[in-house]
C-alpha cells in the first residue's frame, strides 16, 4: 500500500467531532482492524433503539471524504483548504432494501466498457448499521451534488442531498466491512489532472474545489443575501419550495417527526399516520398541502389518496402555534446535526487549542512561562493592559459606545502555577507604579500635616492633583470612592488591584456583601457611576465612572462557592474566566525565562499605543464590530442547537470581552486588523465560554430549571413526553427518567385510557394515542 496516500480522519473513539487529522492509508486500515471499532460495531448492529444506536455510532472514529486536511485541523466549512480537495465523494445508501442490487449495479457499472462510471468506483464498505458506502471519483467538471445526483440515478437508488455537505463526515466501521478499495482511492491526482478540473470549475464560475465562489455582492437581491442580513432558505434543485428550516433539511424533519410518531406505519394505520403528520408538518411549511407533499413519503399507501390526505390536513382548523411534538421533533434536529457537525456540548467541552500563530504582544508577553501557562496569561494579561485604557471609547457591533474594562478570574487547582501571571503584569505596570509612589507620597505628607494641626485649626483642603491608579483590595468604601474620583479627575484613569484571592473581593468598599460585589462587578463592566454620599465635613462625597481593572486568583471549588449566588444576575458572564492545567507531575520543576531588558522594552513599545489612544477619542475597528456580530450569532445558535439557556446568557457578553481584547489589540498594531487578531479573539472567546461551562454549567441548569417551573407553571404533560405508540416499558421508563416516587405506570395507563387520550392494542400490547388526544395537541 503507498504510504504516501493520505486521508483526513480523527482515529480516535469518542474523539470530538470538530477535530480530524490528515493520516496514511496505513493508519486507516489500522484503525479498522482495532478490537475497539469491532466491538462498537457489533453492539450498533444488535440494538434496535434508534436513541442507543445514534449514542453508539457517536463514539466512532471517522473519516472526511472530500478534503485531504482541513485548516488548524478542525472539521468545518469555515476551515476548508479549496487546493486540499480530493475530487471523490462518497454515496450513502440508507435503505436496507437498496442495499444489495446497489452494491451489484456499482460493480457492473465500475467494469462497464465505455461507460461513464467505468473505473470510478473507489472504496465500498458497510456502514455502521449494516448499510452500504460507495467512494467514488467525481466526474470533471461536476460538483459534489451533481455526481451524486448522477450516481444514484445510474445506481437506480434515492439521492440524499444531505451527502453533499463539503465538510460531511463519514463513521469508520470494522476490517470485515470493508468490500473493496481501489488503489487510486486517496490518491492525489496529478498535477496535470488537477489542474484540468479546476479549469473546468473555474470556467463554470466555480471555486477550484467546485463550490460557489464567495464574492462580495453588488446587487440589490444579493445585498440581501449577504453576511449580516437576513439568511434566505435554501431551495431543492427542481423545486419551487425551500430544501431547509431554519437549517435544518426536510428530510431530516420528516425522518425524526416519524420517529416520533412511532415510526413508519403498518398496513391499516398509514392513513392516521400521514394525517397526524401533515397536520404537524403545517407549522414548518407554511399550511401548504402541495409543499408538504413535496417532502412527505408515501410510507407504501396509494399516492392519490396520500394527497387527499394532507389536503384534508390543512383544512382542518388548529392553531398557528406551533405543536409540542413539532418543537420536540426541530430539538431533535438540531442536536443531531450539531453532533455530526462536531458542534456537540460534548465536544465544546474539550479545551480550545490556542493558535500557533499569535498577535505579536500575545506573543512577546506569554513568551517567558511554561507551555501549559500561556494561556492563562494570554488572558489574565488583559486588565493589566486595560488599565491603560481609560475614557477611551469603543464603538460596538450595536454603535454603541464602551470602554474596554477587563476583570480576570484565574482559576485553577493549587500549585499549578497561578503566580506566572505577576511578574508580566508587574512589568505593564511599572511606570504607573512609579508615578503612583510620588502620589502616595504626596498624600501621606496631606494626611501627616492635617494630623499636626489641633483640632480647632482648619486644615489644608486635599491636594487635587493626587492620582492613585495601583490599589490593595483592602480599603474602605471612602477610599475606593476617593480613588475613583481622583483617577476621572485626573483625565478619566482606571484603577487596578491584583488579588491572590477572589475572596479578597469581599474586602472592596469596607467589606462588601457579596450583593455589594456583584452590584460593582455589573457597574464596572458597564462604566457607570458609583459614590458615596455624607454629610460629615471629613467625610468623602463623590460619585464618579467606575473604571477598575483587576485580576484574581482562587481554585475551582472556591470560585464554584464564591459565585454560585451569582451565576445567573449578571456577574459571572461579565467575568473573564481561564484557568492553568493539572500537569502530570514528572518530578521537573517548570522552567521560567528570564524577564530581561528587551522584554520590558518590547512590551513598554506596546503599551505607549494603548497610551496614546486617549487622543483618538473614539475608536472605530469595522473588522472587531463584524467579529462581534459573528460570535454572538455563533453563540444564539450554540445556545439553540444545545437548548441551552445558559450558554446564551453567558455568551452575550463574553463576546463583548472578546471584542474588547481584539480592539486593544488593533490598538497595539498601529490600529491594523490581521488574521492573527481575529483567530486569536474567537479562540479567547471559546476558551473563556469553555471554563465559565465548565464551572457553572450545573448551577446555570439549576437556576433556569427553577425559572422555567415559576414562569410556566403547573405540572408537565408526560403523554407528551412518549412517542404515539409506545409500551407499558416505555412509560415505566418515561416516570423513571421524570423522577418519579413509584415508576409503575398502572394508575397513570388507566386515567389515560378512561379520559379517552389512549388506547390498548391487545394483539400486540402496545398502547396508541387516540386521534382525540392528538388533535388537542396540535391544536
Amino acid at each position: 500500500m503507498n504510504k504516501e496516500m493520505k486521508i483526513a480522519m480523527n482515529p480516535t473513539v469518542r474523539a470530538p467531532k470538530g477535530q480530524v487529522f490528515e493520516h496514511t492509508l496505513e493508519e486507516f486500515v489500522n484503525v479498522t482492524k482495532t478490537d475497539e471499532v469491532a466491538s462498537l460495531i457489533t453492539q450498533i448492529r444488535a440494538t434496535e433503539d434508534k436513541d442507543e444506536r445514534r449514542r453508539l455510532k457517536g463514539q466512532l472514529p471517522f473519516r472526511c471524504p472530500h478534503y485531504f486536511r482541513f485548516r488548524d485541523n478542525h472539521r468545518a466549512q469555515g476551515a476548508i483548504l479549496p487546493e486540499e480537495f480530493t475530487f471523490q465523494t462518497c454515496v450513502d445508501i440508507d435503505e436496507m432494501e437498496q442495499v444489495e442490487p446497489a452494491l451489484s449495479r456499482a460493480y457492473l457499472l465500475n467494469n462497464e466498457e465505455g461507460g461513464q462510471w467505468q473505473g470510478m468506483l473507489l472504496h465500498v464498505e458497510y456502514s455502521a448499521s449494516k448499510k452500504l458506502h460507495l467512494d467514488i471519483r467525481i466526474p470533471v467538471g461536476m460538483t459534489i451534488e451533481e455526481a451524486q445526483r448522477a450516481y444514484t440515478k445510474a445506481l437506480g437508488v434515492d439521492f440524499d442531498a444531505d451527502c453533499c455537505s463539503p465538510e460531511r463526515m463519514i463513521y469508520i466501521t470494522d476490517a470485515a466491512s470493508q468490500l473493496y478499495t481501489s488503489p487510486e482511492w486517496q490518491m492525489r491526482l496529478s498535477d496535470e489532472e488537477v489542474a484540468l478540473r479546476r479549469k473546468a470549475y473555474e470556467e463554470r464560475g466555480l471555486d477550484i474545489d467546485g463550490r460557489e465562489r464567495k464574492i462580495a455582492p453588488t446587487s440589490e437581491a444579493q445585498r440581501k443575501n449577504a453576511p449580516g442580513s437576513e439568511a434566505q432558505p435554501k431551495t431543492r434543485p427542481g423545486s419551487d419550495y425551500p430544501s431547509e428550516y431554519n437549517g435544518i433539511p426536510y428530510a431530516k424533519i420528516v425522518e425524526e417527526l416519524a420517529d416520533q410518531l412511532g415510526g413508519a406505519p403498518e398496513h391499516g394505520n398509514r392513513n392516521t399516520f400521514i394525517y397526524t403528520m401533515a397536520c404537524h408538518l403545517r407549522h414548518v411549511c407554511n399550511d401548504d398541502p402541495q409543499w408538504i407533499r413535496s417532502i412527505m413519503p408515501d410510507y407504501g399507501e396509494n399516492h392519490e389518496r396520500v394527497t387527499e390526505t394532507i389536503q384534508n390536513a390543512c383544512k382542518r382548523k388548529q392553531s398557528g402555534a406551533m405543536s409540542p411534538k413539532m418543537k420536540l421533533t426541530l430539538d431533535l434536529c438540531r442536536r443531531r446535526m450539531n453532533m455530526e457537525q462536531g458542534m456537540s456540548r460534548e465536544a465544546l467541552m474539550e479545551e480550545p487549542q490556542m493558535p500557533r500563530r499569535l498577535p505579536a504582544p500575545i506573543r512577546t508577553a506569554i513568551s517567558k512561562v511554561p507551555e501549559h501557562c500561556r494561556p492563562a496569561l494570554a488572558h489574565a494579561i488583559f486588565p493589566a493592559w486595560a488599565t491603560r485604557m481609560g475614557g477611551v471609547k469603543l464603538e460596538y457591533a450595536d454603535n454603541s459606545e464602551m470602554e474596554a474594562v477587563m476583570m480576570c478570574v484565574l482559576v485553577a487547582p493549587m500549585s499549578t502555577g497561578k503566580s506566572c501571571i505577576k511578574k508580566p503584569i508587574d512589568i505593564c505596570l511599572k511606570d504607573i507604579v512609579a508615578r503612583d509612589m510620588l502620589c502616595r507620597d504626596q498624600e501621606q505628607q496631606w494626611k501627616d500635616e492635617q494630623n499636626s494641626k489641633s483640632a480647632n485649626k482648619k486644615g489644608n483642603v486635599r491636594p487635587t492633583d493626587i492620582c492613585i491608579q495601583v490599589n490593595d483590595s483592602d480599603m474602605t468604601n471612602a477610599a475606593f470612592t476617593q480613588r475613583l474620583a481622583d483617577a476621572e479627575r485626573a483625565g478619566h484613569k482606571c484603577l487596578y488591584t491584583r488579588m491572590d484571592e477572589v475572596e479578597m473581593l469581599s474586602k472592596m468598599a469596607g467589606g462588601s456583601s457579596k450583593e455589594m460585589v456583584s452590584r460593582i462587578i455589573c457597574r464596572n463592566f458597564d462604566t457607570d457611576m458609583y459614590g458615596q454620599e455624607r454629610v460629615g465635613a471629613q467625610s468623602v462625597t463623590a460619585r464618579a465612572p467606575i473604571r477598575w481593572c483587576w485580576n484574581a486568583s482562587t481554585t475551582p471549588s472556591t470560585a464554584i462557592r464564591f459565585f454560585r449566588k451569582n451565576v445567573n444576575d449578571g456577574t459571572v458572564s461579565r467575568l473573564n474566566f481561564c484557568t492553568i492545567p493539572d500537569v502530570e507531575d514528572d518530578g521537573e520543576i517548570p522552567v521560567y525565562k528570564h524577564y530581561d531588558e528587551k522584554y520590558e522594552q518590547q512590551i513598554m513599545a506596546y503599551l505607549q499605543l494603548l497610551d496614546e489612544a486617549a487622543n483618538h477619542g473614539l475608536i472605530v475597528c469595522p473588522q472587531a464590530k463584524k467579529l462581534a456580530h459573528e460570535l454572538n450569532r455563533l453563540g444564539v445558535e450554540r445556545a439553540a442547537l444545545f437548548d441551552d439557556d445558559g450558554y446564551r446568557i453567558l455568551a452575550r457578553r463574553g463576546t463583548v470581552i472578546a471584542f474588547r481584547k481584539a480592539c486593544m489589540l488593533y490598538i497595539m498594531n498601529g490600529q491594523k486588523w490581521s488574521k492573527e487578531i481575529e483567530d486569536f479573539s474567537r479562540w479567547s472567546f471559546d476558551y473563556d465560554m469553555w471554563c465559565k461551562m465548565n464551572l457553572f454549567s450545573e448551577a446555570l441548569d439549576e437556576d433556569m430549571e427553577v425559572e422555567k417551573r415559576v414562569a410556566h407553571g403547573g405540572m408537565a404533560n408526560n403523554l407528551d413526553l412518549l412517542p404515539d405508540e409506545f409500551t407499558r416499558e416505555d412509560c415505566r421508563s418515561m416516570r423513571i427518567r421524570q423522577g418519579k416516587k413509584n415508576p409503575n405506570p398502572k394508575d397513570q395507563l388507566a386515567q389515560w385510557t378512561k379520559r379517552g387520550f389512549i388506547t390498548l392494542d391487545e394483539a400486540t400490547k402496545k398502547y396508541r394515542k387516540t386521534e382525540k388526544y392528538l388533535s388537542s395537541r396540535v391544536a
